[in-house]
């Protein structure tokens, strides 16, 4: 039977193999000898010489791979099947979102990371080519990819020149090119990436460049570090592989507005329970109130629970950093009030109050109120002083700026966001 190496920060864990009866699923079979010094994930217990449950394994592993159309052309471009979970890892498993990768049975063992220098005209062509195929343009000897939809291209850097990684050598870099139906997006994703910089909500890179007339966002990877030209990786998963949510249903990350607490989908109590599971548990969710509070402010919709994402470290588990918050309210072509988890039963964003917010909060039972009300609180302020002191970048939506300060006007007045005339 096929198999694959599970390996955790360079520490083999056990071997993965397919599940020949049902290919959305695939098994791990842990090393007897293993001693885990990170955990792996929150979904399920790693122990030396068993099998954790198949279906808690997929869920994790699965939510590492491609999504939607992403992975309908990855999976043509390399002939097998979207939903066959084990050629999935085989082709696109050797580097993906934190500190897991998968390696090949037959890999030499004195296996050593490729890169390909890129000048200007390879890494527009590169770019031109995620655009064309609305996927993250690799050639056919790489072994990395990323969840998501947006059209993009992993690199990595080092010394201030993009390199290509082969094989599973490692990125540290997404870049997203600018899509001609929706120009001001990559713009809009930047001044956003600008504020939660000055918020200390986030301390990663954020840069618009061109190459060769393409215009594109560059964003250094959070679950990446670069010591002596050597690609060092940190360990994440997001909440939805934290949750066990199926892999194979892409749209379980959104709550649905006809079936509001469908245990199969995502809801911000679920997350914040939890996240309250976690040791020191309720500051983890203390820092989500105020990614929560960021996001209603600045209208991105699209906050679902594969954009929010622990941290397992040596020393402990902890939020990420808020990343993918794109202020989409207000991009031609995407308006849609729904909210992708509800607040306080209300998915409505122009419905959106303090008052929802903190019923919301309070519902969940980690926090105390007091704590949530600061937490709200000293994030809009703020962000209001942020938006006063960050200059937008040439490019964002017309009338963002107002509008954001119209959203966190109306919250800190006790009001609902409501609907600002342009």
């Amino acid at each position: 039977m096929q198999s694959l190496e599970l390996f955790l920060h360079e520490r083999y864990v056990g071997i993965v193999v397919p599940n020949l009866r049902d290919r959305t699923r695939v098994s791990l079979e842990v090393d007897g000898t293993y001693q885990p010094e990170v955990l792996l994930s929150e979904s399920f217990t790693v122990l030396p010489g068993f099998r954790p449950p198949k279906e808690a394994v997929s869920n994790f592993l699965g939510g590492y791979v491609p999504e939607g159309n992403q992975r309908e052309r990855m999976a043509a471009r390399r002939h097998i099947d979207t939903n066959d979970l084990f050629a999935l890892l085989n082709e696109f498993g050797g580097s993906i979102a934190g500190a897991v990768n998968l390696r090949r049975a037959d890999e030499s063992p004195r296996y050593c990371p490729a890169y390909e220098p890129l000048d200007n005209q390879a890494l527009a062509d590169k770019l031109r080519q995620a655009l064309k195929d609305s996927d993250q343009g690799i050639p056919d000897d790489s072994r990395s990819t990323l969840p998501g939809y947006q059209p993009k291209v992993l690199v990595a850097k080092f010394d201030e020149q993009w390199v290509y990684p082969h094989g599973r050598a490692h990125s540290t870099h997404i870049l997203k090119p600018q899509v001609p139906s929706r120009p001001s997006r990559i713009f809009d994703e930047h001044y956003s990436h600008l504020l939660t910089k000055h918020l200390g909500m986030s301390s990663y890179s954020s840069d618009i460049r061109d190459a060769d007339g393409v215009l594109y966002l560059a964003i250094g990877r959070f679950d990446r570090q670069v010591e002596n030209g050597v690609v060092r990786l940190i360990h994440q998963e997001d909440m939805a592989q934290a949750m066990g949510l199926d892999w194979l249903d892409t749209d379980v990350k959104f709550e649905d507005s006809s079936r509001p607490n469908d245990p199969a989908r995502a809801t911000m109590r679920r997350i914040a329970t939890s996240l309250g599971q976690i040791p020191g548990g309720s500051t983890a969710v203390e820092q989500w109130v105020r990614q929560v509070t960021y996001n209603l402010a600045i209208g991105n919709n699209d906050a679902h629970a594969k954009n929010v994402a622990l941290m397992h470290l040596a020393t402990e588990t902890q939020l990420s950093q808020i990343y993918d918050a794109v202020p989409n309210l207000f991009q031609d072509g995407l308006i849609n009030w729904n909210l992708a988890l509800s607040v306080d039963g209300q998915f409505d964003h122009r419905r959106i109050s303090i008052e929802h917010l903190l019923a919301e909060v309070n519902a969940w039972g980690v926090i105390p109120e007091r704590r949530a009300i600061a937490a709200i609180t000293e994030t809009l302020i703020a962000l209001d002083d942020a938006i006063a002191e960050v200059t937008p970048p040439i490019g964002v939506s017309e009338g963002l700026v107002d509008q954001l300060q119209w959203n966190i006007r109306q919250l800190r007045t006790g009001q609902e966001i409501g609907q600002r005339k342009r």
